[in-house]
Order: C-alpha cells, then sequence, then structure tokens
C-alpha cells in the first residue's frame, strides 16, 4: 500500500512557521489514516507504530510501558494536539480531536475512537501526551505559483 503526501501548491513557502504547518498536515494525515480501519491484530502500541510508519515517520517500536516513560522519538507535551500520542501505562492511541478529548485507538473489539477523559480511561490514570519530533532538515521543493520555487525543510527524526 503506497501513501502520499500532499502538499499544497506553494503553502509552506508563504508561512512563518513551516515546522507548524507540516506538522499539521502530517497529524491530519495520521488521523485520516487510522479513521479508515476499522478492525486490526495488532495490539495498541504495534497498530500506532504502524500507522507513524505508513506516512514515513519512523520509529523503533515501544510498547506502551516504555512510551509513558518517555522515549528520544517523542516530546512530552501538556497541550495535546492532532496526531499527539495520548498513553497509559499499557495502553496508547493518537488524539483525534483534542478540544473534544478524542483519541483513536486498537482495542480487542477493533479500532474505535473514545474521549480521553471518560471515566473508563480516567480509571487507568493520568495519561501523557507526546508529540513526534520533526526536525527542520530535508529540503523539498515545489512551483509557486508567483514563479519562484517554494521551499520545505522537513524530515523525520530528533530535534
Amino acid at each position: 500500500m503506497l501513501f502520499v503526501l500532499l502538499l499544497p501548491h506553494g503553502g509552506f513557502a508563504q508561512s512563518a512557521q513551516p515546522e507548524q504547518s507540516a506538522r499539521a498536515v502530517v497529524a491530519e494525515q495520521l488521523v485520516e489514516l487510522g479513521l479508515q480501519i476499522h478492525q486490526t491484530t495488532l495490539d495498541c502500541s504495534h497498530f500506532v507504530n504502524s500507522l507513524f510508519e505508513a506516512i514515513g515517520l519512523t520509529y523503533d517500536y515501544q510498547p506502551s510501558r516504555v512510551l509513558y516513560r518517555g522515549t528520544d522519538v517523542f516530546k512530552r507535551t501538556y497541550r495535546p494536539a492532532t496526531g499527539d500520542l495520548v498513553v497509559w501505562p499499557g495502553h496508547v492511541g493518537i488524539v483525534i480531536n483534542p478540544e473534544a478529548k478524542t483519541f483513536l485507538s486498537a482495542l480487542r473489539t477493533g479500532v474505535k475512537v473514545a474521549a480521553y477523559d471518560s471515566k473508563y480511561w480516567k480509571r487507568r490514570g493520568r495519561p501523557r501526551f507526546l508529540r513526534y519530533r520533526l526536525s527542520v532538515t530535508a529540503t523539498s521543493t515545489w512551483p509557486n505559483p508567483g514563479g519562484s520555487n517554494g521551499e520545505i525543510r522537513s524530515e523525520s527524526g530528533t530535534e
């Protein structure tokens, strides 16, 4: 299966904060892909890892307990955004809508959307939110409607 990252025509070249724009595009792709899947044989950690890899954000597989303690690939954030991980010891998912406090994850009953502030998830303890570290290094160019080439710098990995 091939997944393609489509960049807006000339969009990032004019953005004051290209990393935030790139992050938003990638986060939306991650969520859209995850929402298309209804059943999986993968556990939650493998499911999240496979979604990240499918959109080109690779990291060595880590179980949720390791992610909860922290890794170099993800940084902890206290203000979750779409595409961030929501992690408890023993479970991990991907934030869909931080305002609605919803996330996507793989459960025994399938891939489901739930609220991380529901009674069930609150009983699991306080979740941690982790953000994939995007670094601004690799260059891609595309034509800009004004005649010059637009440029974005984006690469997965550590900051």
